[in-house]
């Protein structure tokens, strides 16, 4: 069923001029928002978090909501993924990131290290995007979660490797291929935001309160010297159908003497989170987190 619905939804919106379609699931996702209840509450306690403002406040519950529809035009955007070249969406970007040359100037001073790059992205903006963008300039590999029903994967899988992205399973052996990737000085991206429980997860202090997050990426790159870049694309509110383009300073990911291996894991996912915390701070309605990010002893009141 799942199948057919997503067979049925790319070539539908095919025919869907850009605006239209984006608003007609903007406004959908935007009553999901208001017949679900539970992440109603989740979502607008994470804005308060990222606003620094109460959870009844009215701007909060403003971005909560445009987030919710911000959601809606990456799916439907996701669902036209297969109806566009990676050479066209690369044209549509506009590259902000802070140094001379851009991003590809980045990533080519990573890759000279010889030890790979983590390219560490979050759910904010379009995540695909930015991937078909490093994609149509250099060989990447994406860590990506797999699906039950065989078809749906090869499907999702399928439109991303289109692209050229090479997809790694999050499952199975996907960690030993992380690895090799990385010692063939390549550059895998990963989308990183996932609260976790304080049994399980790396203590950060994200919009100034304390959660617990994956350490995986900053121990990968610290058992191999990768590079840690944290990239990411989102749209353009003010040019419709352009997105912005941004690989931020390089997160260097060595042993340093005198620290444990997990006192090094902490201080690089904290550096992780303070560029993901600059970037959310620019467009927080582009950030899609509708489960609980923080425990709830520090959510807002």
């Amino acid at each position: 069923m799942i199948y057919w619905l997503l067979r049925s939804a790319t070539w539908l919106v095919r025919w869907v001029p850009s605006r239209p379609r984006q608003t007609i699931a903007g406004l959908l996702c935007q009553a999901v928002y208001w017949l679900w209840p539970e992440k109603r509450r989740h979502t607008i306690k994470n804005m308060a978090h990222v606003l620094g403002r109460p959870v009844a406040d009215r701007q909060v519950r403003q971005v909560a909501r445009r987030s919710w529809r911000n959601y809606g035009r990456y799916l439907v955007d996701f669902f036209n993924f297969p109806n566009i070249t990676g050479a066209q969406v690369f044209t549509q970007q506009i590259d902000v990131s802070p140094a001379e040359g851009g991003w590809p100037q980045l990533a080519k001073e990573g890759l000279a290290r010889g030890k790979g790059i983590i390219i560490a992205t979050l759910h904010f903006g379009n995540w695909d995007v930015a991937g078909a963008i490093l994609a149509a300039r250099m060989p990447l590999a994406a860590i990506a979660e797999t699906f039950k029903d065989p078809r749906v994967d090869t499907l999702v899988q399928g439109q991303r490797a289109e692209k050229g992205i090479r997809v790694i399973p999050m499952e199975g052996a996907g960690a030993r291929k992380v690895l090799q990737a990385l010692k063939n000085n390549e550059a895998v991206a990963i989308v990183a935001d996932r609260p976790m429980t304080a049994k399980d997860g790396v203590p950060i202090t994200f919009f100034g309160c304390k959660t617990y997050v994956p350490g995986g990426p900053a121990a990968l790159a610290l058992k191999v010297g990768a590079t840690i870049l944290p990239g990411f694309a989102w749209y353009a509110e003010e040019m419709p159908g352009v997105f912005y383009a941004k690989i931020d300073y390089p997160i260097i990911a060595e042993p340093v003497p005198g620290k444990s291996a997990q006192e090094r894991v902490a201080e690089v996912t904290q550096q992780i989170y303070a560029a993901y915390e600059t970037m959310i701070r620019t467009a927080p309605a582009q950030w899609y987190m509708f489960r609980p990010f923080w425990p709830e002893e520090s959510s807002p009141r």
